[in-house]
């Protein structure tokens, strides 16, 4: 995932082209911009694939969408159990925030949480995971 320097106060990114960290984002406002613009406040973002960031309807999931996945999610969750923690190659990723997912016991469950901590699904790195946890109303109407 790509980073960024973005100016908070002209709302603007600062860097021509981005850089493959938090870290290196962090850097360059403290060697470069906090020295050359020091009235200026400034935070290392994630940088999101252009159509993501200006999303369409086409991208809108439906409720019943929503809790599909999450009962396909505790589907996932038992085929990795039975699989153990030896056979990695037969782990499959979860659809919701793995956290949500852990700790569930029906897709209610799953929803609920992603309603309460929002904020770990879409800082995910998986794309269908912000989609899925983009639109809280969405989420809402998906419980059952």
């Amino acid at each position: 995932m790509a980073w960024n320097v973005w100016d908070l106060t002209s709302n603007r990114w600062m860097l021509m082209k981005s850089v493959g960290s938090a870290e290196l984002a962090a850097k360059a406002i403290e060697e470069l911009f906090k020295r050359n613009y020091p009235d200026r406040e400034f935070e290392a973002r994630r940088v999101r694939p252009v159509l993501e960031q200006h999303g369409t309807a086409l991208m809108k999931l439906k409720p019943h969408m929503i809790w599909d996945i999450a009962m396909q999610d505790l589907e996932r969750r038992e085929r990795n159990k039975a699989h153990g923690p030896t056979d990695i190659g037969s782990y499959e990723q979860y659809a919701s925030h793995r956290n949500h997912v852990a700790g569930a016991n029906t897709a209610n469950d799953i929803i609920r949480a992603a309603i309460a901590d929002r904020a770990l699904g879409l800082a995910s790195d998986k794309a269908d995971t912000r989609l899925i946890y983009s639109d809280l109303e969405t989420l809402k109407a998906a419980l059952q």
